[in-house]
């Protein structure tokens, strides 16, 4: 468990779900903390991702009837419960890898 103002621990557990945060950590002195650095880059890289797949994917597949539509709500649903999910492991002070994200962000973490 890191070791750092509950307000911090806060803004980054609010980072995952609310992508823009991690640019304001990481942006900043702030980012002199591991834990702020390590968390950030990666919530910003996940949001990223996530807001381009979700750009692409989302009009390809309002294309389909019916089934289309149904899909991208079940993805999104299943997005900001995994994004949750990773707010809370971070809330609790937690060092997680995303899968792929982390080996994006690596570079930038250390």
């Amino acid at each position: 468990m890191e070791n750092l103002d509950p307000e911090l621990r806060f803004l980054m557990a609010i980072s995952y779900p609310v992508w823009p945060v991690s640019l304001l950590m990481v942006g900043t002195r702030l980012r002199k903390e591991r834990f702020i650095r390590y968390h950030g880059y990666q919530a910003l890289y996940l949001g990223i991702c996530g807001t381009v797949i979700y750009l692409v994917a989302g009009p390809l597949l309002r294309l389909i009837p019916f089934i289309g539509p149904l899909l991208l709500r079940l993805g999104v649903m299943v997005w900001v419960v995994f994004e949750l999910l990773l707010a809370i492991r971070c809330w609790q002070g937690d060092y997680f890898r995303v899968p792929l994200i982390y080996d994006l962000a690596q570079g930038l973490m250390e």
